[in-house]
């Protein structure tokens, strides 16, 4: 991103500091078939105007009157949609005696004016509060010839200039910058359905992966967060979608400005801001509330805390647009109960017409959830890039039709005597000498990793200009927080690497950015990648197995649906690699239809628990009739025969449990339920009803005995309860009996109130067995896992690096830097559980230790790590060498800070003298960025003071 001159009055262009995110920056083998080269793509470049004013004295006037203040973005509340109509009009509005001031024309030949009042101080604390003056607006007019041709496109239905689709310029500029500017057909016909542009219809609809289905539900998204001021909300189901969707929109909206509301009839002054586009996952900390937010994407548990809220608070009616995608995932064992309590929901919220848009490329019963949806449906078979598809076993290459397509020649080598292990070195390789990028998916890490080191051994030598870039990302694999992995550092040279959830979050996107820029050509990674992270490539070869269980037919439709990529291959190809004696499940999956989905509401009671609850807190359901009307919005109510006689039965079974736990009471003379404060606060925190009783009695627990000589005990609290209810963390007895024999009397006395004895952890070490037979005994083992995961989490805020708290625990890097991540988001909402219970005390420790845990360093070097780069270990190292504050940061040189950085190197490359001369120009790099940020966080930290 350019770094623009301050728009803020009284700030000069010299004097501003970028945005810190601006700156981070064998012989024998079967070759294909010789395949053209790509088309080149030829972008067209945009021509960019700036809007000035004419008149410099007034400017000059305002300027020099007006300090400088930190920049903000606009959050006042948003009125309705008919009170926003009237801020549509170009011009300033109104009359009075203030002095008209021309604005330079826009980029589509309009010119703007405002009325400024000299006596207006209003004016100048909004300019100084949005840190801008009103823009020109946008034009339906036909832009300039100056305009690229793919703007003028405006008689081809397909393009999005065209005006049926509503989008305003500056968005189909935006999409353009994506390599975005025509729709394929089937896109346009399904925006072209009744009802849909305009907003009064839902949709569910079906389309292959890489068909483009995100374009239909964005282009809906984006007309009403602009063109009708409402907000929007993209629910998507992992943390990777949420980060990439998110970083999308806002490139696709950078340029857009929407009017700010006026605050009456007095005020003249049409000011304008940009949109607020916000990701909301497990670890993130937005800093936006509901009424700042234009666009919120989240993940599926923060997507239903966030229309709780709005529900709670009467401003749901803000709200215009909910997308769903990977809508398949209602029939998600663990979360598609909340996916399918969210849809009811907004069911209900029937009056405030929020428009519901679903998408999937693996649905079968579309028709069926379109009638639950009550929305129109759409089945698409397009695909973009035409997929050939193949079985291989026994060296051989089969298509579907179960014809034979080419044989493999076996190898004398040792390594490659398996022949499925010979098939994917063959087929890697025929793929990398043809220049070709390559997904081999895995049944676990550990062969991700194997496989990637025994393809290093195949791979066709490179030039030095090749192996130059590869040696760049090992250099910053290097500089991570965690150093280099020994695998990696053997891999990448090759231009192969492997990609799984035992990395950490700079890892993968390291390797993530150097696949698509082409520098590594192999990845090797797990099953969820498929869902996770978007890397298409030419050749996509899998293993049919994920652990030691087959794929399921949807995981498989996800992994084949990776191979071609728009824009750089005329076909995809995937080989699903199988043994003999597995080719009869095989061929079953192969063969299976796509399932059917099914509510998740219909097994055990938590699903429904839970939708009660929540229903009674919002009140959409509070009486015997609401709570039936509730449930008729439910999938389970659709696609259960005698619906009524079915849940009315579990209905009132989960009453009554909710009843017991003291989550809801009954109102039994006037006929209605409500949630207590209990309730309320289970689920204002996005808990389940199981969930916030536990939070409740631990928390309860611990204000009748909190021991705050030590972190042990606050740490405790703050480890999510989901990490000790899962089977996901297996103590290590031996391991615990250690770390627990460590603790100094103040841990034993934290670890005695939240229930863990020293004597049966050493009893467990012994060989015991834990347990979990009854529902003491399930408590009992969540209390002790959630000690043992507390542990870890004491490590890293006692500043141990990642790495070594994961070699330590004998787990993944990336399982320990997850946890991190997932213990800040939980911290948060348990404040949240505190604030509503009313124990605001508690609410405060808890927000502080997740600022510590984020950071990663005790409390004397809070001030120090806000400075990026500065955490964990290296805070440590600057304050042990005397760079104590911001201020004595801001006032060191690029050379001091390189020793320093030097110093925290988790561990020494063992490369070429010339080489670790390279490592060290990157140590400078970052040098510079920790020392000007250093210089504009202690500016601004002075401001800040003197405006106190």
């Amino acid at each position: 991103m350019e770094n623009r001159p301050s728009t803020r009055p009284g700030t000069s262009s010299n004097g501003r500091h970028p945005n810190l995110r601006e700156r981070q920056l064998p012989n024998g083998n079967i070759p294909p078939p010789p395949i053209p080269p790509p088309p080149q793509r030829q972008r067209s470049s945009s021509t960019i105007y700036h809007a000035k004013r004419t008149n410099p004295e007034y400017t000059d006037s305002i300027n020099s009157a007006i300090p400088p203040k930190r920049l903000r973005t606009g959050n006042e509340e948003q009125h309705h949609h008919h009170q926003q109509q009237n801020l549509w009009s170009n011009g300033g509005g109104g009359g009075g005696g203030g002095r008209e001031i021309k604005v330079a024309p826009d980029w589509s030949g309009n010119e703007t004016t405002m009325n400024i009042d000299h006596e207006d101080e209003g004016q100048n604390q909004r300019e100084r509060y949005f840190g801008f003056s009103s823009p020109p607006t946008s034009s339906a007019a036909m832009p300039p010839p100056s305009t690229p041709l793919a703007y003028q496109d405006t008689q081809n239905v397909h393009s999005l200039a065209h005006t049926k689709w509503g989008l305003r310029r500056e968005v189909v500029m935006g999409f353009s910058r994506c390599g975005i500017e025509h729709m394929y057909p089937w896109q346009a016909e399904c925006l072209g359905m009744s009802g849909l542009l305009t907003g009064d219809r839902n949709v569910i609809y079906t389309a292959p992966t890489s068909a483009g289905k995100s374009l239909v539900a964005d282009i809906l998204a984006i007309r009403k967060v602009v063109n009708e001021r409402k907000k929007a909300i993209v629910v998507l189901p992992y943390i990777a979608i949420v980060q990439e969707k998110t970083r999308f929109l806002k490139k696709v909206l950078e340029k857009v400005r929407v009017a700010v509301p006026k605050r009456g009839r007095w005020d003249k002054v049409n000011l304008w801001k940009h949109l607020n586009i916000v990701g909301f996952h497990g670890g993130s900390k937005a800093r936006m509330g509901w009424k700042e937010l234009d666009v919120a994407v989240c993940t599926i548990e923060k997507a239903n805390a966030l229309i709780n809220a709005a529900i709670e608070d009467r401003t749901i009616d803000q709200l215009g647009i909910v997308v769903f995608d990977e809508l398949h995932m209602l029939d998600d064992d663990h979360r598609g109960y909340i996916l399918e309590l969210l849809a009811t929901k907004l069911l209900c919220l029937a009056e405030e017409k929020i428009q519901i848009v679903g998408m999937s490329a693996t649905i079968s019963n579309v028709k069926v959830l379109a009638t639950w949806l009550n929305a129109q449906f759409y089945e698409c078979a397009f695909r973009p890039i035409p997929l050939k598809e193949h079985l291989v076993y026994d060296n051989n290459i089969y298509n579907y039709d179960e014809k034979l397509v080419a044989k493999l020649p076996p190898s004398e080598l040792k390594e490659l005597k398996d022949p499925v292990t010979n098939a994917i070195v063959s087929l890697v390789y025929g793929a990398v000498i043809e220049d070709h990028g390559v997904l081999v998916f895995c049944e676990s890490r550990r062969r991700c990793e194997d496989v990637g080191k025994l393809l290093v051994k195949f791979m066709p030598t490179v030039d030095e200009e090749v192996r130059e870039k590869r040696m760049e990302i090992v250099r910053d694999l290097a500089t991570t927080s965690t150093g280099l992995d020994f695998t990696l550092e053997k891999t990448v040279p090759a231009g192969v690497a492997f990609h799984h959830a035992g990395l950490t979050t700079e890892e993968r996107d390291l390797i993530a950015e150097a696949y698509d820029r082409g520098v590594i050509k192999v990845i090797c990674c797990t099953a969820t990648m498929a869902a996770g992270v978007n890397l298409p490539a030419r050749r996509v070869i899998i293993s049919p197995r994920m652990g030691r269980d087959f794929l399921s037919p949807t995981m498989l439709k996800q992994m084949r649906g990776r191979a071609g990529r728009k824009g750089k291959d005329t076909h995809g190809e995937n080989y699903l690699c199988c043994r003999k004696e597995d080719l009869a499940p095989v061929k079953e999956v192969l063969n299976a239809p796509m399932p059917s989905i099914q509510s998740c509401l219909g097994g055990e009671t938590t699903g429904l628990k839970r939708a009660l609850l929540e229903g009674i807190a919002t009140k959409l359901a509070t009486s015997t009739e609401s709570l039936h009307e509730y449930m008729r919005a439910t999938l389970i109510y659709h696609t259960t025969p005698e619906p009524l006689k079915y849940l009315k039965p579990k209905i009132l079974d989960a009453i009554e449990y909710l009843k017991e736990m003291n989550l809801i009471s009954e109102d039994r003379t006037r006929g209605y339920f409500h949630a207590t404060k209990i309730g309320n606060a289970t689920v204002a925190s996005g808990f389940g009803p199981e969930e916030g009783v536990f939070l409740h009695e631990e928390l309860s627990r611990a204000l009748m005995n909190f021991n705050l000589e030590s972190d042990m005990h606050i740490v405790y609290q703050f480890t999510p309860i989901h990490s000790s209810t899962t089977a996901s963390v297996d103590i290590d007895w031996k391991l615990m009996r250690e770390e627990v024999e460590k603790l100094d009397e103040s841990g034993i006395r934290a670890a005695a109130f939240v229930g863990v004895n020293p004597a049966f952890v050493n009893k467990m070490a012994q060989g015991g067995i834990l347990r979990e037979d009854s529902p003491q005994n399930i408590s009992k083992a969540r209390v002790y896992r959630r000690f043992y995961v507390s542990l870890m989490l004491r490590e890293l805020l006692n500043e141990r690096p990642v790495h070594i708290v994961a070699a330590n625990y004998n787990i993944a890097r990336g399982f320990i830097q997850q946890l991190s991540t997932t213990c800040k988001g939980f911290a948060t909402t348990s404040g949240t559980f505190c604030k509503v219970m009313g124990w605001t005390g508690l609410a405060v420790l808890l927000e502080h230790y997740s600022w510590r845990l984020d950071m990663g360093v005790k409390a004397d070097l809070m001030g120090l790590a806000r400075i990026p780069f500065v955490k964990s270990v290296t805070a440590r190292i600057f304050h042990e060498n005397g760079l104590k504050s911001v201020e004595a940061v801001s006032a060191s040189n690029i050379e001091a800070l390189v020793k320093l950085l030097e110093l925290a190197q988790p561990k020494k490359l063992r490369l070429r003298e010339a080489e670790m001369g390279k490592m060290k120009s990157r140590l400078e790099q970052r040098a510079g960025i920790i020392l000007e940020a250093a210089v504009a966080i202690y500016e601004q930290d002075c401001r800040d003071a003197a405006e106190e």
